[in-house]
């Protein structure tokens, strides 16, 4: 009881605090329009003396064309919108081109705009001013952070396929005091949105229209109190002071298993009457709210099982990548009450749960078997975790993702993403495979190819050709005298050659790519290195390296017993064991 009173007299306190910090600060409104639909970033900057400082951003996407937002006034304080059109870079949206124009701000008024990029490139052109307000629905979010002394970043964010993508941020000086938000978004559909630091996100259910004040914890994103909600967003509440032990203990860094369990466990019970319990007038959130439900009480655990997962690399335990020595309550617990709907796509932590859920499913491994596992099987063994064929879309691009720098050639792209070309469906989805796959399908130009047409001269000026070496197989180490990485990997290399020493099948020959007139400097670099094996140099590439597009070195290949190239991208050889797996496929292969 004296914890209930004291939260209550905390909430009221926070909110009298909120009431005379907004009534102190003027407001005004930003509304407007696109005429392109195109991605875009708008940026309210503010100067004050020669102080110049971000005062709010706001993002939109290609399936809208509106903007809203609600901006603090400072005093002695100009104000400038920037607009950046952005376009599709390499892996993310870069800056395009933008335009900037001084803004007049009154307190307490609406200034409805109109953005035409068409007209950008032409000085300060492209900005009308509208005499009449904005026409559409928009929801309003307002309140107040507590404990923010060191400022904050608060973004308003939307769900989209599982993931969270920001609509609004904004910025909350160090040392601000009133650590007062105030959003104002366009929003024509219902559903969860969420408000986001770097640690902690926010829930809510908005339908157009909806306005809620309340007050946020800065630590852990929990609602301290409410002026103004709705039916929806209580319950929300309500489910976050039910789970907040949990949700402080799946912040830390190192989670304790035993007290987590403690604490887990006899909860259920209390959650499982909580979801039968959601009966709100809208049947939308409420079959929306219990999958919430179950995602977040999944999350929870497996969460707490991945940070707690250690093993020992050297003399120190890290962090593991996967999960560890999980107990069978938790083996039997998450997969009798795995989600199974496509609805956690409506959830900004949809996306999160299919990976970690998937790679929940190799935990049934022993160790050893695991940590033998090559890509390809992993992928098989996480993408059979789901049984639904548009979830299964979403863990394949979320390996495509995780494993973008471990796939080292078209081989490996083909044997660990291929099979599952069925569910390369989606524009998201096509867009990641697309892009990785892109990386390689040069190689194919090679593989499979006679290796035969180049031939080079040896530290003894001796020509050698591909051809000397038919029917056996040909491990090239493509180098520079130049290229720190190159050495770098040379070691490696002398340990991988020295297990083969003996084995009149298999040949190591390094090809340097360094310049005719620096061959003495590839000579002692040789001697240096104490490098074996046959030793080729190819004038700067003119030979070789240009032939086979040697745009990055080092670079590792391998040719097999018949002279073709079977594979022209190898992993380095850092990764010994996975480096071997392509010369003992080539040696064992039989034809």
């Amino acid at each position: 009881m004296k914890t209930y009173i004291k939260t209550l007299l905390l909430g009221f306190f926070c909110f009298i605090n909120m009431v005379n910090v907004s009534a102190q600060q003027q407001w005004t409104k930003i509304t407007g329009t696109v005429t392109q639909q195109k991605n875009y970033e708008i940026t309210i900057v503010g100067k004050t003396g020669e102080k110049s400082f971000r005062a709010a951003l706001y993002v939109i996407d290609t399936t809208s064309k509106k903007f809203a937002i609600a901006l603090p006034l400072l005093a002695n304080t100009s104000y400038k919108m920037q607009v950046a059109v952005m376009k599709m870079g390499h892996r993310r949206l870069e800056v395009d081109y933008g335009a900037t124009f001084p803004l007049k701000l009154v307190a307490n008024q609406a200034l409805n705009l109109t953005l035409n990029p068409l007209l950008f490139k032409q000085a300060q052109k492209g900005l009308t001013i509208l005499k009449v307000p904005a026409k559409f629905s928009t929801v309003a979010v307002s309140g107040y952070i507590k404990d923010a002394k060191l400022g904050a970043e608060l973004s308003f964010e939307k769900v989209v396929e599982g993931h969270l993508q920001n609509i609004q941020t904004s910025f909350i000086a160090k040392g601000d005091t009133s650590a007062h938000f105030n959003f104002i978004v366009p929003i024509e559909k219902e559903g969860f949105y969420y408000l986001s630091t770097l640690r902690s996100k926010k829930r809510l259910y908005l339908k157009p229209n909806d306005q809620l004040k309340l007050v946020l914890d800065m630590k852990t994103g929990i609602e301290v109190s409410t002026s103004k909600s709705t039916a929806e967003n209580e319950l929300i509440a309500q489910w976050e002071q039910l789970v907040s032990p949990l949700t402080s203990m799946a912040m830390s860094t190192k989670p304790d298993r035993a007290a987590f369990s403690a604490t887990y466990q006899p909860l259920q019970s209390k959650i499982a009457l909580f979801s039968q319990q959601v009966k709100t007038p809208n049947a939308k959130f409420n079959s929306l709210f219990k999958t919430a439900i179950e995602l977040d009480n999944n999350l929870f655990a497996l969460n707490i099982l991945l940070k707690s997962s250690m093993e020992k690399r050297g003399a120190f335990l890290m962090p593991a990548k996967d999960f560890l020595s999980v107990p069978d309550y938790y083996k039997q617990f998450l997969q009798e009450n795995r989600v199974k709907s496509a609805n956690i796509l409506q959830l900004g932590e949809g996306h999160s749960y299919l990976n970690l859920f998937a790679k929940f499913n190799l935990s049934n491994l022993e160790e050893t078997k695991r940590k033998q596992l090559d890509n390809a099987e992993r992928v098989k063994l996480m993408m059979s975790a789901i049984s639904n064929d548009t979830l299964k879309a979403f863990v394949l691009q979320s390996q495509l993702a995780e494993l973008e720098l471990d796939i080292a050639n078209y081989s490996e792209f083909r044997d660990t993403f291929m099979p599952y070309q069925q569910y390369v469906k989606l524009p998201s989805v096509k867009q990641k495979y697309n892009l990785l796959l892109k990386q390689f399908v040069a190689d194919t130009a090679f593989i499979g190819k006679p290796a035969n047409d180049f031939t080079l001269p040896d530290v003894n000026d001796k020509m050698v050709s591909m051809n000397d070496f038919k029917g056996k197989v040909v491990v090239i180490d493509v180098w520079a005298t130049w290229c720190g990485p190159c050495k770098a990997q040379m070691p490696f290399l002398k340990e991988i050659e020295e297990q083969y020493k003996g084995n009149d099948n298999v040949v190591f020959a390094g090809i340097s790519l360094d310049a005719q007139k620096d061959k003495q400097k590839w000579l002692d670099m040789i001697k240096e290195k104490h490098l074996e094996g046959v030793q080729l140099l190819d004038d700067f590439g003119k030979t070789f390296g240009r032939k086979y597009k040697m745009v990055a070195i080092p670079r590792f290949l391998i040719i097999d017993k018949k002279g073709n190239w079977a594979e022209v991208r190898c992993p380095l050889p850092e990764n010994k064991e996975k480096f071997k797996k392509y010369i003992d496929r080539e040696l064992n292969r039989i034809d």
